[in-house]
Formats: C-alpha cells, structure tokens, sequence
C-alpha cells in the first residue's frame, strides 16, 4: 500500500494557511488529514502495510501522528516530486511489492469500507481506476463542481485510488509521468491514449468503463473502471472550497458528541471583505476618477480620449495586460508625474463627490452590521490607493488592501507598484496582508461580498462568499454553488 503524502513543487496554499510544511498535515476536524486515511487503511484486512511517501521524513512527527510512527506496518520514504515517479521508484522492491494499492494523504473521507469495496472489485485486472459517476456524486451533493470526464454513460472524477497488480503496470506509470500534468484537461489528457480514443471519448461514442478498458489495452495491459458507491470517495482537499465541504462532513459523521467537542478549535478571528466598485458604489471607480482629475488638472488630456479606447481595444484583443492597460490609461488621462499635494486635494474631491450620491446605502448598512458583530471590515479592491484610501475613510473602513502605485520622491507616476489587486493577485493580497497581521488563514472566518465573477478566488477562499448585485456570470456561478445573493439598490 502506497500512501502518497508529498506535493507538487511551490506552495500549496492550504499548507501556508495553516503555516504547516506540507498539506498532509493541515488539521481537519481535529486531526492532521494524513490521521484520517491511515486510520481507514491500518483498519482494512486487505493493507498489510503501508509506505508513506513524503517529501519530508519527519512527516510522522506531529503528537498527533506518534502512533503511527510507532506502528511496525507504517514505513515513511522519502520521494520525488511526481507521484508516479515515486511508485515506479519502489514497485516491485521489498518495501513496496506487487500487488499495490495507491490513494493520497489528502483524502480524509476515505473510509475502512471505501478500501475493503475498491481492493474486493480490484482482483482479475492489471490495473484498477476508482472514480465516482457525477449522477452518484450528485445525487448525494447536489451542485458539487468536480473535474469530471465524460463518457456515454456517464460522467466520472477521480477517487484517488488505485492497484497495480504485476510489472506490467510500468507502462501506465510511465504514461502517467508524462501526462500528470494534464490530470484536469480531459481532451490532452484522452489524447495521450491515441486519437481513436480521444474521439471516441470527446465524441462520447464510449462508455466510462469501455474507456478505461481501452486505455489499458493501448498500454498492453488489462484495465478497469471501479466504479465507487460512496460520493464521499470522489472528494479530496484541493482547495479551500473542498476544506469547507470536508470538515462539514467529518463533523456530520462524527456521532462521539464528547469526541466531537474535544476537537472544537479557538474561535477564529471574524473579518468581513467587501469589494467596492459596483459592490459599494453604482458606478465604477476608476474611469471616473481619470475623467475627474483631468477635468480639473489638465483637460486637454481629455482629447486623448481616443488613445485610450486604442489602449483598452488592445487590453480586450490581449496584448496588454489589465496592469498595463491601468498604467497607459494613468499616463495619459493623469500625467506621468503629478505633485502629491495635488494628488491628494482632488482625491478628496473626488471622494465628496462619491459620498454625496455614489455609495450604495445598503452597502454602507451591511458595513455598519458587520462591526456590529464584532467583525474586522476590509476593502479589497483594484481600485489605486491614492484615491480609494479617501473613498474607504468615507465608508468607515480602516483596512485596505488595493493596488499600489509608484511615487517618485512627492511625484505621482503612471507606474503600478507590485500587483494589480485583482482575480487570484486579489486573493493572494488578501492573504499577505492578514498574515503580516500575524493571522494565518486557519485563524479567521472570511465573509466576501462582490459583484463580479472575476473575484471567483475570493469566493471559494471564504467561508462565506456573498454575491452582490451579480454580474451574468457571477449570478449563473452563485445559483450553481449555492451562494447567496443580495440586490442592493
């Protein structure tokens, strides 16, 4: 038995927002992930022993995982990176003989009966897939967003098992080496196969276990389809989204109340993130604070009105970036260098200007109730913080993670200092700002409210994403996962 407990190279997010080394060991209801599957592998008659294969050979050494250290049928390893690469360095060795059963350290759910079901189907075949069919997966969580490949019959996502009976099941490791890479892509993830395959499958002319039986005949080796009962084997701990749904349903099963109370953790710190333009304010920002300070500071920049449309069209045909296009519109509505006390004057017009009919007044309420509840309130925004700093004192808000411009000495340039405060830098701001707080993800309860669809990485990094004032596409992801939605007037 292979249990993969390494990662893929860079920072797992979930790792670093549980200042942990590897996300093996981020707690989950109680107890590192990794406690979960060894407990439901130890407990099957079908693992005589299992390898711990980490990046890390002190991966054992949290007092919650001494007992598995201590316990002679667990053994830790080190491996590579490329979980393939680690099963075709020790298959077939004495410490990882045929045949072998491989799953992951990140599937908490896996259970002793998922196990003893999976291996008891995996008999008579070279190689064993264990996926979930999207109707059992929906059927018992209705919406749930899967990477599914889909076939005549169904669709299908990974269970994160499978067995490899004899060395003939190289071929498919080797395969696997070349393809992981493409593990969420169904189309080149088919094609590896061969393109009668991939048509057959895009063409959805096979079923799922037709597929897999394919696959395995084009690598010179029997394969099977296991298709899983239980939706909760097609449920790993990818991101954020998945933590939430996971802990949720440990805790559901989790009939010990007295267990189930000893593994309460602190009450996190609360903090409630809003977006601003079209979230808080009707109209957007930024276009109409570059209109306003070129009235009033140079409007014959105003007549390089259609520069700027030349830029945005290039924006939309992708030739600049978003962090470009907001330095080239800067340049020449703004000025390249503009004196800060300049600057800051027709920012604070701008922001009465805003004040007196620009701010959503529900906005303003909700931000009023969330300090009510003792929550800690912050803007994130695109917005540039030389004028969004007024907008967010006119709101209440002290926090304020934004996107940053350059200033030379008191001059204000076109130039974005670091990222532009949006989609997935967005989130990844947000996150580096409460950490320089001395808060890791672990520590807080998010609730985000935004309009745009664009701040997806937002929503699925909070516990609680609230859609306001949706855009089309926003409203269609909302009602597929089941957000809220607040029409603010």
């Amino acid at each position: 038995m292979a249990l993969l407990a390494g990662q893929r190279p860079g920072t797992d997010p979930l790792a670093r927002g549980f200042r942990r080394v590897a996300k093996a060991l981020i707690p989950i209801h109680g107890r590192p992930m990794i406690a979960w599957v060894l407990d439901a592998l130890l407990q099957s008659d079908h693992v005589g022993r299992v390898v711990v294969i980490a990046q890390d050979d002190a991966i054992l050494g949290d007092p919650a995982l001494t007992h598995f250290a201590a316990d002679p049928r667990v053994t830790v390893t080190l491996g590579q990176s490329g979980i393939s690469r680690n099963i075709m360095a020790l298959a077939g060795q004495e410490m990882l003989p045929w045949p072998i059963m491989v799953t992951t350290a990140d599937h908490p759910l896996l259970t002793t009966r998922m196990v003893d079901d999976f291996l008891g189907q995996a008999s008579g075949h070279d190689l064993s897939v264990g996926m979930v069919a999207r109707t059992t997966m929906l059927a018992r969580y209705p919406g749930s967003l899967r990477t599914w490949l889909k076939f005549r019959d169904d669709g299908y996502t990974g269970a994160n098992l499978f067995a490899l009976t004899s060395p003939v099941t190289r071929n498919a490791l080797q395969l696997w080496a070349a393809a992981e890479q493409d593990r969420k892509k169904a189309l080149r993830l088919f094609l590896r196969f061969g393109p009668r395959l991939a048509i057959l499958a895009i063409t959805r002319r096979v079923t799922g276990p037709e597929g897999i039986a394919m696959a395995g005949q084009r690598l010179g080796l029997t394969a099977q389809l296991v298709s899983m009962n239980d939706a909760d084997a097609g449920i790993d701990v990818d991101k954020w989204t998945d933590y939430w749904q996971v802990g949720a349903i440990l805790q559901a099963r989790d009939s010990d109340a007295d267990a189930a109370a000893d593994r309460i953790a602190p009450d996190p710190v609360t903090i409630s993130v809003f977006d601003l333009d079209r979230t808080l304010t009707h109209q957007p920002t930024y276009t109409a604070l570059l209109v306003f300070i070129a009235w009033h500071h140079a409007r014959w920049r105003l007549l390089l009105a259609p520069v700027v449309m030349a830029a945005m069209l290039a924006y939309l045909a992708k030739f600049v970036s978003r962090r470009r296009l907001k330095e080239i519109e800067h340049a020449l509505v703004i000025g390249t260098s503009v004196p800060r006390a300049r600057v800051e004057a027709l920012a604070e017009k701008f922001a009465d200007r805003l004040d007196r009919s620009g701010f959503i007044a529900e906005g303003r309420a909700r931000i009023a109730a969330e300090r009510a509840e003792g929550r800690r309130v912050i803007m994130a925004t695109a917005a540039n913080a030389f004028y969004v700093e007024a907008l967010a004192r006119r709101l209440g808000i002290d926090e304020l993670v934004c996107t940053r411009s350059t200033w030379d000495g008191d001059a204000l340039t076109s130039a974005i200092d670091g990222d532009n405060c949006y989609g997935e830098a967005k989130r990844e701001m947000v996150e580096s700002y409460l950490e320089s707080q001395g808060l890791a993800r672990a520590d807080i309860h998010v609730r985000f409210f935004s309009d745009h669809v664009s701040d997806k990485p937002m929503f699925e990094w909070s516990n609680e994403p609230v859609a306001v004032n949706p855009s089309p596409k926003l409203k269609a992801l909302a009602q597929q996962r089941r957000w809220p939605v607040l029409h603010w007037t």
